[in-house]
């Protein structure tokens, strides 16, 4: 599936503005979430998945960004769990795996489209992601998924997750 290039421009130009996650929600998704942070951070923990070049964690304080993602991605439902950017240099890769934490819906936005390698799969099967709009949506809690080693550029995405429940820190 593919944004058109005035929905992906919105959604872009929207994160551009959206501030990143500050120290309340940083602590909270670290406790939450550890072996999402932790990719951040380049700490070894037990399980770790995700070995990434860099990542960003936003915050959901931006109304319009919150709204065009939903708008986009999931009609209907106005709950964005968590906004996250995940950079894949050479070497970079996301082991298979399911997500620790009660989302419905994951959404991996691709932001680059100048790499080789880093091919995702969803459930053992490859999901056809080369150009920058491509995405995908599956449920990340319950669908194996993975990206093979990204052999040369960066591979950019956005990953959004859809939750049915309210994040534990204020939007405000």
């Amino acid at each position: 599936m593919k944004l058109n290039h005035e929905e992906f421009d919105s959604i872009i130009s929207e994160l551009d503005k959206t501030p990143l996650m500050n120290h309340e929600e940083i602590r909270y998704m670290k406790s939450a979430h550890p072996q999402l942070y932790s990719t951040y951070s380049n700490d070894e923990v037990e399980g770790r998945a995700l070995f990434t070049e860099s990542g960003k964690m936003y915050s959901l304080r931006n109304p319009e960004l919150n709204r065009k993602l939903c708008d986009a991605f999931d009609p209907g439902n106005d709950n964005v769990y968590s906004i996250h950017r995940l950079v894949y240099g050479p070497g970079g890769l996301a082991k298979r795996h399911k997500d620790r934490f009660t989302t419905y819906k994951t959404v991996s936005l691709l932001l680059s489209g100048d790499f080789s390698g880093g091919e995702m799969y969803i459930n053992d099967k490859k999901v056809e992601m080369s150009e920058s709009s491509e995405y995908v949506i599956f449920d990340g809690g319950r669908d194996f998924h993975e990206v093979k080693e990204v052999i040369s550029g960066k591979r950019e995405v956005l990953i959004v997750w859809f939750s049915k429940k309210t994040p534990g820190f204020s939007l405000i």
